[in-house]
């Protein structure tokens, strides 16, 4: 008799981010900040203006590699749960925060010095097994 194998989906969940775009000027119009959008699945599109940009990246300045690391897995594992759960209105915002907590500190750690030269990327997190995989397009 055969043993039959099944697959346990791994809980997880990839950030794609299209990189750091800054705004165009029009003939005679000043250069607003650039913005940076984030897609978690087909499920949710979050963009953070560069104001908020650098404020979260400079609010993770003065963390240490375990905070960071700590951080970053209690935002993913909250994400995670979310997203498993379906995400509801109320959701969204709590949603959005954890995604860009994961990605902002992925992007440091994958030695990105300035958030407004964030490249077109993904990051894929998952539970188990190696829980960060930062990918940039070439």
């Amino acid at each position: 008799m055969g043993t039959i194998a099944t697959l346990v989906e791994t809980p997880c969940f990839t950030l794609v981010c299209p990189g750091y775009r800054s705004a165009v000027s029009h003939a005679g119009a000043s250069v607003t900040a650039g913005r940076l959008a984030l897609a978690i699945g087909p499920q949710l599109v979050a963009e953070l203006d560069d104001g908020d940009l650098v404020e979260s990246w400079e609010a993770t300045a003065d963390l240490s590699a375990a905070e960071a690391e700590e951080m970053s897995e209690t935002a993913a594992l909250h994400l995670i749960e979310m997203l498993e759960d379906g995400l509801s209105a109320a959701d969204l915002s709590e949603a959005v925060i954890d995604a860009a907590v994961v990605f902002l500190l992925a992007m440091k750690r994958h030695g990105v010095s300035d958030p407004r030269r964030i490249p077109a990327c993904t990051v894929r997190w998952a539970l188990h097994g190696e829980r960060e995989r930062v990918n940039v397009a070439s």
